[in-house]
């Protein structure tokens, strides 16, 4: 028997193992085992391998004995093979068949280097640090087709840790040099052979097409998902830059290529030959240098990391601004970052398959905080008889907007509109009564803009030079050194960031525009000792602390090459005005446009998150005091949202949209929550299920109920809202002496909690009063009194609910303004009694028809 028909008996006693294998001799069976191991490291054992290899194992290999070696030879032939066919196309050559490994043994060679990468055993790097791991879970798994890896993941959290050290690197490398992805083939062979014809270099691409279809597995689905992810990370797939740089990338980065073995700092040697017959090979030699501190990763992202390294010596323009956008970009997606990514892609395919790259500028429940504050507080104002200018609107200017319209693979004016057009909507969904929509991207804006800087030049507050600092594109600014700290990350590598917001910084140092912060310091601190001018106290604390140090001159404009997409600096057009003086200009704005007819200036408030405190605190009073205008009155600084504990975050998943809330308890229920359980001086914790617990318990059970009572056809046959006096209280005893000293009180504590932003502490005292209305409507009876006749203290006691009623839903019209208006619709009151003069008890005689509307003001929600 010669070495193929030993190859087909084997083959014949495995099948005959697994079919009918409690019939087969036990030291038959040991021995097939043992052969099977063998097989995957020795082609003899492996009928198809020989014949697919065997005239290439004569041509390349020909002093190579049937050993392991063979496969190791054929492998670096196939590598060789891969780098060759590159530079050839790049230097005009083709590289000749017969140095070339023929297509059926590439394929028999990856499948046996995909045998050999599933099993343990087949890799030292593991099984030798794994060794006393192996006897403590493993032991009784037999070797062979992976089963023993398997087993050491499955007790991952127990390993030792140089073990579980070894594993991820083995993990974190299974996709090799010879562009074999072994996870990827491994995981999906089934739909690899269903669906794509056992075709495994094109397998990622086929089974693209198959996303959608329901025979696809789930793992194999996210793998191929976290493979689409990957492939954004690298140049090739990123046709702007690739296209801006496509004279850089030759010149500075020739060979880099993902799935070609490194070349840094090395020598490599090929044969190009011209044609098919070897006539005169010529020795091509290249050896490129990548800088001293080259890593080994010749994976995603390695063209890109050459560009950035390369990044001065760059010689188009063009290339220049897209790679700046990459050294500056910090986090805007999760998509943008490539270690991070690496480091999540389970879990980004796991939680966040339908958050597309880029998409972390939608409207977020934080966003509609703010706007309900301040909405909450202009309905209050208005109901109180002020004239109010509420504006609202979209920072559209910046490199996080150029970074994000970039990868949206938009134009970022266009990207604007959609964005602006997003935060539009959900204001309008959540009932925010703005006066003023202002986007920065306007032309009255950039006359503004472009208006106050020459005012500050004017004065003599802009210099121009050279500014050097740690620079947060996250944040959009400098940041000093003593306010950075070095964060360790899970790769063993040094981040530095920002000790206020925990965001990357990167190192700058450039020519640009300053403002003469330091000269301000002591004005600054008079005007925060003018007055409550910053709520609440703490963030007041904070400001002080602040001017307590010395300031340094503010860097406000960037260059052009780095930041396009901005309003240039009147007289400079190489220079983009900064753009936290661009957007905080947008009050001034809104002012300069006003409808009103009285002087709007200085504003009264700027309702703002605890995150943006230090450029509304320090930087805007600045820039209006050096212009010699007066700074805002008061700044109301929130707290942020958690969710169920957690922060708020789209890297985590948990970023709750507004839309998703009013869809589940309306606009109402949204807000309602939000403004019983947000405190400003704190961060809130979100709760679906909380949130429909308040929305029904208050909205619907509480407040509903006792309108549903007192408007009931049972109590309230002719459907009226009899006239309170006195008597009417006096008739009820006491219960209705406790209700009546509890409505009196209650209206003037509401207005001055409401006064002071404590808006939760206002809703607090509103829903005491509803309690207290709905005990005093139980204790009193109607149905017994209407039952016994005694009519005369049925209708005070319908009159003093009603009454009550009409209070609250004056009370909380700053708060739920549809709801409110259905309740007073319903109660009969006229448009023009519900202003805060009639948020208190009224005695009146005159009957009024209640309203032709059902009475359920909020339906109760179920939360499945």
């Amino acid at each position: 028997m010669d070495d193929g028909d030993e190859g087909q008996v084997m083959e014949c006693l495995v099948e005959y193992k697994m079919n009918t294998e409690t019939t087969m001799n036990s030291k038959c069976r040991a021995a097939v085992e043992h052969f099977q191991l063998i097989a995957l490291q020795d082609f003899r054992f492996s009928a198809h391998f020989k014949r697919a290899c065997k005239l290439d194992i004569s041509r390349l290999c020909p002093n190579i004995k049937a050993k392991p070696q063979v496969v190791a030879c054929l492998s670096e032939m196939v590598r060789n093979d891969s780098v060759a066919q590159s530079l050839g196309v790049r230097s005009g050559n083709h590289v000749g068949s017969q140095h070339r490994v023929s297509q059926p043994c590439r394929q028999q060679l990856r499948n046996q280097l995909l045998q050999q990468h599933e099993d343990v055993q087949f890799n030292p790097n593991v099984r030798k640090p794994c060794a006393s791991d192996e006897k403590r879970f493993c032991a009784q798994i037999k070797p062979g087709q992976g089963r023993i890896l398997e087993c050491l993941k499955a007790h991952r959290k127990q390993l030792d840790d140089i073990c579980h050290a070894a594993i991820f690197q083995a993990e974190k490398e299974e996709m090799d040099d010879s562009g074999v992805d072994f996870q990827f083939i491994q995981q999906c062979k089934d739909p690899i052979r269903r669906l794509c014809q056992n075709d495994a270099s094109n397998a990622l691409e086929c089974l693209k097409g198959y996303l959608d279809d329901s025979t696809l597995e789930l793992h194999c689905k996210e793998l191929v998902l976290e493979r689409m992810a990957e492939q954004n990370l690298d140049i090739r797939f990123n046709p702007n830059l690739k296209k801006a740089c496509s004279m850089d990338i030759p010149k500075f980065c020739l060979g880099l290529d993902p799935v070609l073995v490194n070349l840094c700092d090395k020598e490599v040697y090929f044969y190009i030959v011209s044609n098919e017959n070897l006539v005169s090979p010529l020795l091509f030699q290249i050896q490129i240098h990548c800088g001293p501190e080259e890593p080994e990763n010749t994976r995603q992202g390695q063209v890109e990391e050459c560009l950035k390294r390369k990044f001065d010596t760059l010689t188009s323009v063009e290339c220049r601004r897209h790679v700046a956008l990459l050294i500056t970009a910090v986090q805007i997606d999760i998509q943008a970052d490539p270690m991070l990514h690496r480091a999540c892609a389970i879990d980004l395919v796991t939680f966040c398959k339908d958050v597309p790259p880029g998409d972390g500028r939608k409207p977020h429940i934080g966003h509609m905080y703010t706007a309900v504050i301040a909405d909450s507080s202009a309905r209050f104002h208005r109901l109180i008889g002020n004239s109010v200018t509420f504006s609202t609107g979209t920072d559209e200017h910046g490199l996080k907007i150029q970074q994000a319209a970039l990868h949206a693979n938009e134009e970022p004016g266009r990207f604007c509109d959609h964005v602006s057009g997003l935060f539009k909507t959900a204001l309008k969904n959540c009932e925010i009564s703005y006066t003023d929509y202002i986007r920065t991207t306007e032309s009255r804006h950039k006359e503004n803009v472009h208006s106050f800087w020459e005012i500050l030049s004017e004065k003599g507050y802009i210099y121009k030079g050279k500014y050097e600092g740690w620079y947060c594109t996250a944040d959009e600014a400098f940041v000093a050194e003593d306010q950075t700290m070095l964060v360790k990350l899970s790769n063993g590598q040094e981040q530095r960031v920002s000790t206020e917001s925990n965001r990357p910084v990167e190192w700058f140092s450039e020519e640009n525009y300053l403002f003469e912060l330091s000269k301000l310091r002591e004005k600054l601190r008079d005007w925060l000792k003018s007055g409550p001018v910053i709520r609440p106290l703490r963030h007041y604390n904070l400001v002080k602390s602040w001017l307590d140090q010395e300031l340094i001159d503010l860097s406000i404009s960037r260059p052009r090459a780095r930041l396009s997409w901005g309003i240039p600096v009147p007289g400079d057009s190489s220079q983009t005005i900064y753009v936290w003086l661009d957007a905080l200009l947008n009050y001034m704005t809104v002012a300069k446009h006003s409808q009103s007819k009285m002087n709007i200036w200085p504003p009264s408030v700027h309702v703002i998150g605890k995150d943006i405190l230090k450029f509304h605190g320090i930087y805007w009073p600045a820039f209006l005091l050096a212009a010699g205008l007066e700074p805002p009155k008061s700044l109301l600084v929130h707290g942020h949202w958690l969710v169920d504990d957690q922060k708020m975050s789209k890297t985590t998943g948990n970023v709750v949209s507004p839309q998703s809330c009013i869809n589940l308890v309306t606009a109402t229920g949204l807000r309602y929550f939000l403004m019983h359980e947000g405190v400003p001086a704190s961060d809130g914790n979100f709760s679906m299920k909380r949130m429909v617990r308040i929305a029904n318990s208050d909205l619907a059970d509480g407040i509903g109920n006792l309108v549903s009572r007192c408007c009931g056809k049972s109590l309230n046959p002719l459907q009226t809202r009899l006239g309170v006096s006195p008597s009417s209280f006096e008739s009820c005893g006491i219960p209705g002496s406790d209700l009546l000293s509890l409505l009196e009180r209650t209206p003037d504590i509401v207005h001055d909690e409401y006064q002071k932003w404590n808006f939760y502490k206002g809703i607090d005292q509103v829903m005491a009063l509803v309690r207290g209305a709905n005990g005093f409507f139980q204790t009193m009876e109607p149905w017994k009194l209407k039952k016994e006749g005694q009519l005369d203290q049925l209708n005070a006691t319908m009159a003093v609910t009603l009454e009550t009623a009409r209070v609250v839903g004056t009370l909380l019209q700053p708060i739920v303004p549809s709801y409110s208006e259905r309740l007073l619709d319903k109660l009969g009151v006229p448009q023009e009694n519900r202003s805060w003069d009639f948020a208190r008890l009224r005695w009146t005689t005159t009957e009024t028809a209640l309203g032709s509307q059902q009475a359920v003001l909020f339906p109760r929600i179920k939360l499945d």
